[in-house]
C-alpha cells in the first residue's frame, strides 16, 4: 500500500520545496530521484556517452540555478525541459544522433528465423518512425523510450493531456500499420488500457 508520503510526485514536490529553502540534503535526494529519468532521456538521444554525461551534468546545474522560480509541482517537467533544451542545443552543433536500432536493441533470442523477422520488423518500424513528423517522433520517444506518462509529456511540451493522447494514438496507429500491416500492430500503450 502506498501511503501519501511515499507517492513519488508528492515526494518530489516536497524535496523541491525543501531545496528551494536551501536544504542541500533535499537537493541531493531530488538529484538522486531525478537522475535516472534525466539520464535515460539524454542517453536515448545522444550517442556519445561522454557527451550525454556532460548534458546530464549541465541539466542539473541549470535545475539548481532555476530552483528559485520553480513550481514544485512541475519539478519533473522542469528538469526534463532543461534536458530537452540541452539536447537540442547539442544537436545544433551537428553531432550525430543515436540510431533507433541502438535505443531499441532487439534481444537475440529464439531461432535464427525469429531473429531475422524481428530485425525486419525493427527496420520497418525504424523507417516508419523516421517518416513521422518531428513532434510525433518526440511524443513516441517520450512515452515509450523514456516511460513518461501522458500528463508528464503534456507538462513538458506545453500541450493538453487530451492533445498528447490524440497525437500519440495517431502516431502509434501509423507505426502499427507500418510494422504489422496485416495484423494491426503490437505496439501497446499501457495507459490506454
Amino acid at each position: 500500500m502506498l501511503l501519501p508520503w511515499n507517492q513519488p510526485e508528492r515526494r518530489l514536490r516536497r524535496l523541491a520545496k525543501r531545496s528551494q529553502r536551501g536544504d542541500r540534503e533535499a537537493f541531493r535526494e531530488l538529484y538522486r530521484e531525478l537522475y535516472p529519468l534525466v539520464s535515460r532521456y539524454v542517453g536515448r538521444r545522444v550517442a556519445v556517452t561522454a557527451d550525454a554525461e556532460d548534458l546530464v551534468s549541465k541539466t542539473f546545474e541549470r535545475v539548481l540555478g532555476g530552483l528559485a522560480g520553480l513550481d514544485p509541482a512541475r519539478v519533473v517537467a522542469f528538469a526534463l525541459g532543461i534536458a530537452r533544451n540541452a539536447v537540442i542545443d547539442h544537436f545544433r552543433l551537428s553531432r550525430p544522433a543515436a540510431p533507433l536500432e541502438a535505443a531499441a536493441a532487439v534481444p537475440a533470442q529464439g531461432d535464427p528465423l525469429g531473429r531475422l523477422a524481428a530485425r525486419d520488423e525493427l527496420r520497418a518500424l525504424s523507417a516508419a518512425f523516421a517518416h513521422l513528423p518531428e513532434d510525433e517522433r518526440e511524443l513516441v520517444s517520450l512515452r515509450f523510450g523514456d516511460g513518461l506518462r501522458h500528463a508528464e509529456i503534456a507538462a513538458l511540451l506545453g500541450l493538453s493531456d487530451d492533445a498528447v493522447r490524440q497525437r500519440l494514438s495517431r502516431a502509434v496507429r501509423e507505426l502499427r500499420a507500418a510494422a504489422h500491416p496485416s495484423e494491426g500492430g503490437t505496439l501497446h500503450d499501457p495507459q490506454e488500457a
